[in-house]
């Protein structure tokens, strides 16, 4: 009996993972010391990351390039901007584990949200877009915060969105996607590989992919009014 309570586990556990899927493989950072694309000159007064900035899980044999990555954003989690938030930015953690001599061509995005099924908020119009742009070479090896620029023009945020960063090319020297310790919530974390996005939790992602936008509050320095509670969850 207890064998066939095994094998029938087993069955629902690959039900649960689409077919053909590719599997996570985690283990944890072995350096957490960040290496930077682009250094922010902005007021941080103003600056608030919305996203995940946590990283802890590595997750190899996942990364190919010409893919798309996307993360649920709620400008709530910052303080309050009556103005509204300026998205400034998109950064992906990203981690090589040789010295390498990689360059990528890689674009951001700002996505509306659609809200036709409240329990799994959708990507809406794209409302901000940058040119791609050529990163690289990651060297040296370890983790690095690649951060794309979007432009000044975009228009202010006030709801929940969708950030996202589109690698057009790959290279020979890939790294291994990141997230934070977890769990993985599910309708936040997005990849597309050319089949369509899917949710990286149907995976077996161990956390959230550790990707963020940085957004710039309108008109002057925000004022925090967040709970206790949430201003802990934003440094878990």
């Amino acid at each position: 009996m207890v064998t066939k309570a095994i094998v029938a586990l087993a069955v629902l556990l690959m039900a649960a993972v689409p077919a053909g899927a590719r599997v996570a493989e985690t283990q944890p950072l072995s350096s957490k010391a960040v290496h930077l694309t682009v250094d922010d000159w902005r007021d941080a007064d103003n600056l608030c990351t919305a996203g995940n900035t946590g990283y802890y899980w590595t997750v190899g044999d996942w990364f190919t390039g010409n893919e798309s990555y996307r993360i649920y954003c709620d400008p709530g989690d910052c303080a309050s901007c009556p103005e509204g938030w300026s998205p400034r930015s998109v950064t992906i953690y990203l981690y090589w584990d040789v010295e390498n001599t990689c360059a990528l061509s890689v674009s951001a995005s700002i996505e509306l949200i659609d809200n036709t099924d409240p329990e799994c908020p959708m990507p809406g119009p794209t409302v901000c877009q940058s040119e791609p742009s050529t990163v690289g070479p990651f060297s040296p090896a370890g983790l690095w915060a690649v951060t794309i620029p979007l432009p000044d023009t975009c228009s202010s945020l006030e709801d929940p969105f969708f950030a996202a960063l589109h690698f057009h090319d790959t290279c020979a020297s890939l790294p291994v996607l990141i997230t934070d310790t977890g769990p993985c919530d599910a309708c936040e974390s997005w990849n597309n590989w050319g089949a369509g996005w899917r949710q990286l939790c149907e995976y077996g992602f161990p956390g959230n992919l550790s990707l963020h936008a940085t957004i710039e509050c309108e008109g002057g320095t925000p004022v925090e009014d967040a709970s206790w509670g949430t201003i802990k969850g934003k440094y878990r």
